[in-house]
């Protein structure tokens, strides 16, 4: 029903486009300017300090800027609004998103911690009611209306700029939702940027979640021009369950080279390993942390050389049940997620880019869940772009486990506590012997190299 409607819409739009676009030519071509190319990107997540699915098109825009892009960005209002371009921010309209946006916000703009608490906790109580009846009938994330005013919005957008693609990225799946009504009702050309895949193979239909990100993969697949995973197993299992009717490819996020002009590496007394990131129930320190505190009671004159450094998030349940059975005490540091800095002016990212630089080896934990074989933690880009090594708890066969071996780092079981445990000791004892010295090999991931390969699926697909 939707979509009948939709494309009535659109057969409308489309003829009075045709004549627009008749006289557009013949204006151009009598005065030989070329018409500007606009992108409409739709981004829930833009601008948002050390969020990934922000850095992931937040750092593409100068690139794309300098190639003649001229972007018109819609997103929530979660982030900074940039100048530098048309850029508009909205709400979600249900309770779920508004609560979720307004916290981000409080949290942007009041650094005081009590008073963040307070006005966060005034916003719960004054939504809570309207939040539980939605929840009543309503089970999706808490993104999931921001379509309807990304949609809305877009639509004047669309009639203002006449862009020439609508690039949906995302994040949540609502932005998806609003490139592919926006595509159905002006027959723009529509490029869909899946970070991670909206449903996988073994996953159990959960209510209304599961069953509306399945109807919605299926629109991605056979309606959008282009559409791109980060993961060929990703892409590969979209494709099979939908067969995708557009273009499809792979593309690898990648990250800015970061100015390390302030800071560098240098051994300390101590061997610093240092995670960067989220964890969850299925992404956790426990193997890790079982290893640790196994070799230490071996070699309990090591508690002073070893030190676990933890940044971004707070331990997940399954990590701190496991520290209750193998405490580590002292060598597991905490810092917590780092905020801009206004003494330093450093934003939350620069600082966490400086503490990788500094840090002896780099922890990465792919996960244990069915989620790990399509998706590949955007921290690996930054990763390798410190020169640090790093130590990958992975599997050895996944794109992952690939990318490590073939830029030199180490790859172990991730499941493995035994094989976990001989990694850290031999980081230890290069580091004590030999040093642990920057590698000398630059990441061939680099988001200058993701924007000519985007800029010429687009080609294609114009």
């Amino acid at each position: 029903m939707i979509e009948s409607l939709l494309s009535v819409k659109a057969e409308k739009i489309n003829a009075t486009k045709t004549a627009v676009f008749q006289n557009n030519y013949v204006i151009s071509m009598k005065n030989f300017i070329p018409k500007t190319r606009t992108w409409l990107i739709l981004a829930h997540c833009f601008n948002m300090d050390g969020r990934a699915a922000s850095q992931t098109i937040t750092d593409r825009i100068p690139l794309l800027m300098a190639k003649g892009v001229v972007p018109v960005v819609l997103s929530a209002p979660t982030g900074v609004k940039d100048n530098r371009f048309p850029h508009f921010q909205i709400f979600s309209p249900a309770p779920s998103g508004i609560l979720f946006e307004l916290r981000h916000i409080i949290k942007k703009n009041f650094r005081h911690r009590v008073v963040g608490k307070f006005l966060k906790t005034v916003l719960t109580i004054a939504c809570l009611p309207f939040y539980i009846v939605e929840k009543i009938f309503i089970h999706l994330d808490s993104h999931w209306s921001w379509f309807i005013s990304a949609s809305a919005k877009g639509y004047f957008l669309v009639k203002k700029y006449e862009p020439e693609l609508i690039y949906s990225t995302a994040g949540p799946s609502s932005t998806h939702v609003a490139g592919f009504i926006l595509h159905k009702l002006f027959r723009i050309p529509w490029l869909a940027e899946v970070h991670d895949p909206l449903i996988y193979d073994n996953e159990h239909p959960k209510w209304q979640n599961y069953w509306f990100k399945k109807w919605l993969e299926t629109r991605i697949c056979n309606s959008a021009d282009a559409v791109i995973y980060f993961t060929e197993s990703a892409l590969k299992n979209a494709n099979r369950r939908n067969q995708i009717r557009g273009n499809a490819y792979v593309l690898r996020p990648g990250a800015i080279p970061p100015d390390f002009s302030e800071v560098s590496y240098e051994k300390q007394d101590k061997i610093h390993f240092g995670h960067f990131g989220s964890l969850a129930e299925g992404r956790n320190l426990s193997v890790f942390i079982r290893a640790l505190h196994e070799l230490l009671n071996e070699k309990p004159s090591w508690r002073d050389k070893i030190c676990l450094d933890v940044y971004g998030a707070e331990l997940d349940s399954a990590s701190r049940a496991t520290l209750t059975v193998c405490p580590l005490n002292e060598v597991l540091c905490e810092h917590g997620r780092l905020e801009y800095d206004s003494l330093t002016g450093k934003s939350g990212r620069q600082q966490v880019l400086e503490a990788m630089r500094r840090c002896d080896a780099l922890l990465l934990i792919h996960g244990t869940d069915i989620i790990c074989e399509q998706y590949i933690p955007s921290k690996v880009y930054e990763y390798l772009m410190s020169f640090r090594p790093i130590l990958g708890c992975a599997m050895r066969n996944s794109e992952l486990g690939d990318i490590l071996t073939e830029n030199g780092h180490t790859i172990v079981d991730g499941n493995n506590v035994d094989e976990v445990k001989v990694a850290i000791m031999e980081f230890v004892t290069r580091w004590e012997f030999e040093g642990l010295p920057d590698r000398t090999a630059k990441s061939p991931f680099t988001v200058e190299e993701t924007v000519k390969t985007l800029l010429e699926i687009t080609r294609r697909i114009l």
